[in-house]
């Protein structure tokens, strides 16, 4: 073992939600691991919508909890959308208060309309660019507090327990010329995990390609309760032009009068939903899957627009298209859906804390519960900042334990064999990701599901020695798999072509363990189940 670090609290991942745990626990010992460098690769600095708050005077955190749970499919948490529905504006002054500029006009906070909100109630930072601009200010603030050490290049592996089953610490590698054996241990009675969502296991994603589920694999290897894994949620306008992953052309842009057109340009979206353009994403993103897949074109029309003022408004969409050679003043805009956000992951409780004692998860690895089975727009980044002080403010005002975990052996933690080369683990890795897309993506059925199973099984045999990211993958894409059998219904992001309909009866988050899906991969029973269609 080369490094042993030891800290009141170790939190794993640099986005948003991490650094705002990180700076709320001032002036706790705080060591942050990243696996970058810090500020980079995490979907946070990639947001481009906003932050969702009740900020105007013709809007109110009730109204804003009600286009929550109206979104949300039934599933939602009320307690945790009141939560975060009322901590907004306390988000906002706190964000302005470490030097965060929000938009204005006129020196009035410029508000953006995004789908199923039925106010103006986006803020943003220089349009289109909040993420970069906000994870910016976060890592300034952390470190002119001084109290966080920050680790970069180091990828967590394993989570440790102590003879109680509560969490010790967690062990990880460093990045260093291709060298996987330099291991590291961070022991600590309190790890969070803010490692991010599950984007990068579909073909098509709006998300950095190294977000690809670690946390929940983490978690669940651990033991750890998982819930909700079957929703996923994918945004309808990704731009469809080759780029891998696919850039988030921002629903903002919809919500300034932007239209959705076939080839033909016609507004599909008018016969399919009375808020047009700024319906829900569930049903915007499956109709133009449905196009898609019946061989139409599908495009973002921003015609109307004078290019000087759309990318004054939305810079980061601006720069995409220019360097696509696209005019967005004469032509279409070219769009897929994409994987984008997952409302499912590790269960926590209204502290953030998991099923196991000294765990905690915040952010998109986190399932608070606050989007249900489909998130209202840009109210990810809000339930991130909330969420992430609650976990602070419980660790503070408890007592921290004293570190007294045991020695690890740490050979237990190494791998048995030499695994695969990053080569032949990045043919895998695609394999695995066009499975996910063509079988568990925005339309499902039992025997797609099935033939999803038997096809993880082939990547697992042909590929014998796994590497760390594809073992991850493989996990937690069997897992939002299974999860996607159990759900015999289409709700919110989940859609069963064989279930169409919603079930009252099913009016519940599911709750699911390692365990779980063991004992189905044992059974093997989707060998038999798969038709020939």
């Amino acid at each position: 073992m080369d490094s042993i670090y030891k800290s009141d609290v170790v939190i794993v991942g640099s986005g948003i939600s991490g650094l705002t745990v990180a700076i709320s626990l001032y002036p706790r010992k705080v060591t942050l691991v990243t696996k970058r460098k810090l500020g980079e690769m995490s979907s946070s600095a990639w947001a481009q919508g906003g932050i969702a708050a009740a900020v105007d005077k013709q809007d109110s955190s009730s109204m804003h909890f009600d286009d929550t749970i109206k979104v949300s499919s039934g599933l939602s948490n009320e307690d945790a959308v009141r939560e975060i529905t009322e901590k907004a504006c306390d988000v906002v002054k706190f964000l302005e208060n470490i030097g965060v500029k929000f938009d204005r006009e006129g020196g009035e906070l410029s508000l953006s309309k995004e789908a199923a909100h039925s106010k103006r109630r986006v803020l943003k930072v220089n349009g289109d660019q909040s993420g970069k601009f906000i994870v910016e200010k976060l890592i300034l603030q952390a470190k002119k507090l001084g109290h966080v050490t920050f680790v970069e290049n180091v990828s967590i592996d394993h989570i440790t327990k102590d003879e109680n089953n509560e969490c010790s610490g967690v062990i990880g590698h460093i990045h260093q010329n291709n060298i996987v054996d330099n291991i590291v241990y961070f022991q600590s009675p309190n790890v969070i995990l803010a490692t991010g969502g599950i984007g990068s296991i579909y073909a098509y994603t709006t998300n950095p390609r190294d977000v690809y589920g670690e946390g929940i694999s983490l978690a669940a290897t651990a033991g750890a309760e998982l819930v909700d894994l079957e929703f996923v949620q994918f945004h309808p306008t990704a731009l469809d032009i080759g780029l891998d992953p696919n850039p988030l052309l921002t629903e903002a842009i919809r919500g300034e009068g932007a239209t959705l057109v076939d080839e033909n340009n016609n507004r599909f979206m008018k016969n399919i939903h009375h808020l047009v353009e700024l319906a829900p994403r569930d049903i915007v993103s499956r109709a133009i899957h449905r196009l898609k897949i019946n061989g139409n074109s599908t495009f973002l029309d921003c015609r109307k627009f004078k290019l000087n003022n759309f990318e004054k408004l939305f810079p980061t969409a601006g720069k995409y298209l220019r360097n696509a050679n696209i005019n967005m003043e004469k032509e279409l805009i070219p769009i897929i859906p994409a994987a984008h956000y997952h409302m499912g992951g590790t269960k926590v409780n209204l502290d953030g804390m998991t099923s196991i004692s000294g765990l905690w998860a915040c952010g998109e690895t986190s399932s608070t519960g606050a989007h249900g089975a489909n998130r209202l727009a840009s109210n990810s980044l809000l339930e991130a900042f909330v969420y992430a002080m609650r976990i602070a403010k419980k660790i503070n005002s408890s007592k921290i334990k004293i570190n007294a975990a045991k020695s690890i052996n740490i050979k237990n933690y190494l791998p048995k064999e030499k695994t695969i080369s990053k080569i032949r683990a990045k043919k895998y890795i695609w394999q695995l990701r066009s499975v996910m897309n063509k079988f568990v993506g925005v339309e499902r059925t039992d025997n797609n599901l099935n033939r999803a199973f038997i096809e993880f099984d082939k990547i697992e045999r042909e590929a014998k020695n796994l590497s760390a990211k594809l073992k991850d993958m493989l996990l937690v894409s069997r897992l939002i798999t299974y999860a996607a059998k159990l759900r015999k219904e289409s709700r919110g992001t989940h859609f069963r072509l064989d279930y169409p309909n919603l079930n009252k009866n099913l009016n519940y988050r599911k709750v699911l363990n390692i365990d779980e899906l063991n004992n189905f991969l044992l059974n093997k029973d989707y060998d038999k189940k798969v038709i020939n269609e």
